[in-house]
This record gives C-alpha cells, structure tokens and sequence, in this order.
C-alpha cells in the first residue's frame, strides 16, 4: 500500500515539476485568482496559502515529495517510513488549494492510503491499530467501487452506453480512435458501459464467501485502470487505486495466518464491528431527522385551508390579509404559483412585500408540502392549471384575480387563466418558463433534460434511504426570513417534494419537447418581469413572447438570477412594487400604461439592482 501511494505521489509531483501552464498568469490554476476562494480565512492562513502557493514554495514542497516518495521505494527504518508517509500527507494538505482545479480521485485517494500507512507505521507494535488502519482502506476500496457503480447505474446515459461514447469524445480524457470505433458499433459501447457498471457495483462481493472472489474481482478492476490509463491517460488511477488493493487482499484473507517459522497471527476484526454500529447509529438518525422534518412539513404554517379538486388532489392554500384590510371589496386577490422544485415559503418576501396592500393567496402544487397529489404517475400541466383555476375560482368569491407565476410557475398561471374567462383580471410573470425553451437553449444547458432528471432522482431517492442530514443547506435558505427558514428546510430535505419536482419535470420535457405553435393570446394584460442576469438573448426573446400575446403589457428587466428573484429580500420587494403598479392598472377606469415608454424607464432603474 505505502510503496504503490508514494508511486503514485511521485508521478503527481513530477508532473507538476515539468509543467505549469495552469498556473501561469490567466492560467487554471492562477493563484492570483484561485486565492480569492479562501478570503474567508484568518490572515495568518492566508499568509501561509500565499507561501505555499508561491512559485519558489510550491517548487520546495513537491521537491520534498518527491525525496519522500523516493525514500519510501526505497529500503527505510520505521521511523524514516514515518517520517515520509508524513511528509505526503501533509504537503497533500498544503498544495491542495493550489490545485483548486485538476486534482482528481487519484489524488484523494492517494492521501487517505498515505495518511492511513502514517498512523499503522506509527502504531507497528499494535496490531489492533495496524489491521484496523487495513480495514479502513480495504473497506474504503468497496465503497469508491460501490459509490462510482451505483451512482452511474442510475444515469441513463450510462446505462444506454453513450456516456462512455461521449467521454471519448472529449479533449480531456477522449481518444478518437476509440470514439470512432464505438460510435460505428454502438452495441459494443453498451457491453463495455454494462460491463462497466456490473464490475463496481458488484466489487463488495469480495467480502463474502471467504474472500475467495477477492483475487478475480481485484484483478479485473486493475485491468479496468491498466485500460483506463492506456485510453483516458489516468495512468495515476492505477497506482493510486491498486494502493487499496493489498489492504482488500488482506481484510478478506483468512483471520489466522501461521507463518513458515510458526508464527501464529490472528486478524483483529473490532474496525468493521464498529464501523457498522456507527453507520447504523448514523443512519437511525438520518431516519430520526427524516420523520422530524416531514412532521415540520405536514405541520405547515399552521393557518392553511384546504381544498379538493376535480382531479382529486388536495391543496393547502393559505390567505393572508393586509395588516389594515382591505376597503375595496371588489379588489383584486393575487394568486401566486411557484417554480418547479420550490414552495410558497422560498417566495416569503415577495409574498410579505405584495400582502402590505392586496389580498394574496399562496398554495403548494399537489405533492409539495401538505398538498397531496392523487393524479396519475405523470404530471401534466394542463392538469396543474385546472388546479390552480379551481382553487383560484374559490378563493375568488366573484372578485377578480391575478395569477402571479415564477418560472415554470408562469407557464401554468398562462394556461390556467385561459379557463377563467371574466375572473383573472392580469397576469404577472416573473422569469417565466417558455415551452420552447429547451429546443433554444443549446446543447450546453441540458436540452434533452437528462442532467436535471438524474439529479432529481438521485436526490429523491438519497433522500428516501434517511441521508437527509448529509444534503448541503442551500444559499437561498440563509436569505429567507427567519420564521420560514425551519419550514423551507424541511421542504427541502423532503423526499416527497424532490419526487413532486422529478415527476414535474418529467411532465414539462414532454410537453415542452412537442411544442412547435407560438402561444395563443393570453387574453388578459401582462405584467413581465425578466431576471437578465445569465440571460441569453433567445431565452430573452421567448420571453417577451408572453407580453406580445397580451392585450397590452408592461415590462421590467432585473439584473438578478431567475432563481434568487423571490428569495432576495431586494429584489422580491422590488418585484411586489412593480407587480403592484400593474394591479393598480388593472383597477375599473384607470389608464393603461404606454407599455414601451414604462418598459424604457424601468428597464433603467432596474438594472441599478445589485
């Protein structure tokens, strides 16, 4: 294990010796640049970074890791072996943020065999410490083995084989003869990819039936990375991979061992007892978090009402007053429906800022939050609209309404005021979705949606196996008013939302994919609100095609991002004041705005927005 690391630490530094465009002024890996990612840190960190990080340093410390690799190759005392194994763990550590973009598996695993060697060299006279250091890296073998196999078992793209087509096709890590031979005869790509993904998911097999698969599952994944570096170029892969190896040999082997001069050695096994209790122990209380979170979400805020629709799903709505009422009874009620994968709690300050002056009623899409959805497996938008034209028809009472949609929350608000001729007065969209989106967004932004599906999946499904607590809080809940966030974080962590949002999504693709006709008129005036930050120009086009259906529009342009529109207190309060000059346009009487000279002027002022 040691020797193959150090192998392994030693081609990494050399390589790094021999080249440095990355890090050369514009390069990857300029530091000048790179720096800025660790601003955070306390200045005597930084004045170290700045140290290391330097050329003269980074010179120094992989000069020092190759004397200590080469040592370790070499015949060595204990305590020298100490000493080296120490020195690439630790340089590991120094030069990683100097590497912020290049480094890869190898490296990490490098790390771990080498900092695991430090501590079983330091405790030689323990065996316990020692076999226990050998089944962390053998059982840490299984896992990446395990991990890589079913996270790619989940990917269609690998399952159908063109994944590993499409690597091949890359600058990075593709060879073109190989990419040529697999586009010309697909099967073959489809047995290698199935090959591919039996071998690593089925890698834990060496852990039972004695280890007797140990030597023909450890072969095969070698020659997988003997391939890998001859095709991809991950030469490193090999050696740094292959360090577990021994350990994986070692951990299923037999417990007792008698040696030529008859020695007895008994295998301490305490490392995996322990490890399980801990990994059960972890998991009862991502279960424990599971059932507390989804407790939080079906409580909800506590004053929701619900309503049963025609398709036999059930909303929970809320209605929320302003602070001083409202003395018009004929004026309007607003209608707010959120984006995909989001709840009415991400929309807090727009809701609040809107509230201070009209009646606003917010709800969950059947299979978010509290609201249940009965409909058939896949989702339709034209079903999602006749939800939201019944629940807007209810809580309408004969008043006329405004739908306000974010997103993908737009396109429904469309199609569902098509249904209420007489009661939705205007629209108001914020960024919303166009059906012919994905067919103009390119290849680079996900058009076929494949991505998207199998990361909602992935999350979905991590979620239903209690790994909840392990999910990374998002920036947005750190926006949001401090009485939503608890909510707004256990909607997050939700399972059923995540499934809510995969089935959603999959219901947008089909029908964003077959959509060729322009959008029929929209009947009644729009309000449209594009976040032009990220934007291209053909998604800004489609956009616009929503106020050219109208009777008449208005428009405003924000320079902020479609997904931090609603959750940003600034720029959601500035949303609610522009939405609220358009309802008061919409009142009996008032004068329609000259739709291009108000877009002109507020166009203006918006960009100003941070």
């Amino acid at each position: 294990m040691e020797r193959l690391s150090a192998l392994t630490h030693l081609v990494s530094s050399l390589e790094y010796l021999v080249s440095g465009d990355d890090r050369e002024p514009g390069g990857l890996n300029d530091w000048r640049v790179s720096r800025a990612h660790y601003g955070d840190l306390p200045g005597p960190a930084r004045k170290a970074l700045d140290l290391v990080s330097s050329p003269r340093g980074t010179r120094v410390l992989h000069g020092a890791r190759v004397a200590a690799a080469v040592a370790l190759l070499a015949p060595l005392p204990r305590r020298g072996r100490v000493g080296a194994d120490l020195v690439l763990s630790v340089t590991s550590m120094a030069l990683y943020p100097r590497n912020r973009y290049g480094t890869d598996g190898s490296d990490q695993v490098s790390f771990l065999v080498q900092s695991t060697a430090a501590l079983a060299r330091a405790a030689e006279r323990r065996p316990q410490v020692v076999d226990a250091c050998l089944w962390f890296a053998g059982l840490q073998s299984v896992l990446s083995y395990a991990t890589s196999g079913w996270v790619k078992v989940t990917s269609e793209n690998w399952r159908s084989g063109r994944a590993l087509t499409g690597v091949m096709r890359t600058r990075s890590y593709g060879e073109p003869r190989v990419w040529r031979l697999l586009t010309a005869y697909p099967r073959a790509g489809r047995v290698a990819s199935t090959a591919v993904l039996a071998l690593e998911c089925a890698f834990p097999v060496v852990l039972v039936a004695r280890g007797r698969t140990a030597r023909l599952m450890v072969t095969a994944v070698g020659g997988f990375h003997l391939a890998n570096a001859g095709v991809m170029g991950l030469g490193r892969f090999l050696t740094s991979f292959g360090s577990m190896h021994p350990a994986v040999h070692y951990v299923t082997g037999p417990r007792v061992r008698t040696w030529a001069d008859g020695r007895v050695e008994r295998r301490h096994d305490a490392f995996p007892v322990v490890a399980g209790g801990l990994l059960a122990a972890a998991w009862a209380v991502g279960a424990a978090s599971r059932v507390r979170q989804h407790a939080i979400v079906l409580r909800g805020r506590g004053d929701e009402s619900e309503l049963a629709t025609a398709s036999g799903n059930t909303l929970a709505y809320r209605w929320i007053e302003p602070p001083g009422g409202i003395q018009d009874p004929a004026a309007p009620v607003v209608v707010l429906e959120c984006a995909l994968n989001s709840t009415a709690e991400r929309a807090e300050w727009l809701v609040s800022a809107l509230a201070e002056g009209h009646r606003v009623v917010t709800y969950q899409r059947a299979g978010y939050g509290r609201s249940g959805y009965a409909g058939p497996r896949r989702f339709d938008i034209d079903a999602a609209a006749r939800d939201l034209a019944e629940l807007a028809a209810h809580v309408a009472d004969g008043r006329p309404v405004v739908l306000v949609g974010h997103a993908l929350g737009g396109h429904i608000a469309v199609t569902a005021a098509r249904l209420l001729p007489g009661t939705v007065a205007g629209i108001g969209l914020v960024a919303p979705g166009h059906p012919a989106e994905l067919r103009d967004e390119g290849p680079a932004q996900d058009p076929d949606g494949r991505r998207a599906t199998a990361s909602l999946r992935q999350t979905a499904v991590s979620l239903r196996l209690c790994l909840g607590p392990l999910l990374k809080s998002p920036d947005w809940l750190g926006e949001l008013p401090e009485q939503v966030r608890e909510l707004a974080d256990a909607q997050y962590r939700d399972p059923a939302n995540w499934s809510a949002a995969l089935r959603e999504w999959r219901g947008t693709l089909t029908r964003f994919s077959a959509y060729e006709e322009p959008l029929p008129p929209t009947g009644v005036p729009v309000c449209l609100l594009t976040c032009t930050r990220e934007l291209t120009d053909a998604q800004r086009d489609l956009q616009d095609e929503y106020a050219r259906a109208a009777p008449w529009s208005v428009r405003h342009e924000l320079d902020v991002h479609r997904d931090s529109a609603v959750t940003g207190r600034e720029p959601a309060t500035r949303i609610a004041a522009l939405l609220g000059e358009f309802i008061g346009a919409l009142a009996p009487g008032a004068a329609v705005p000259a739709a291009k000279e108000q877009q002109e002027g507020e166009a203006a002022d918006a960009r100003s927005l941070p």
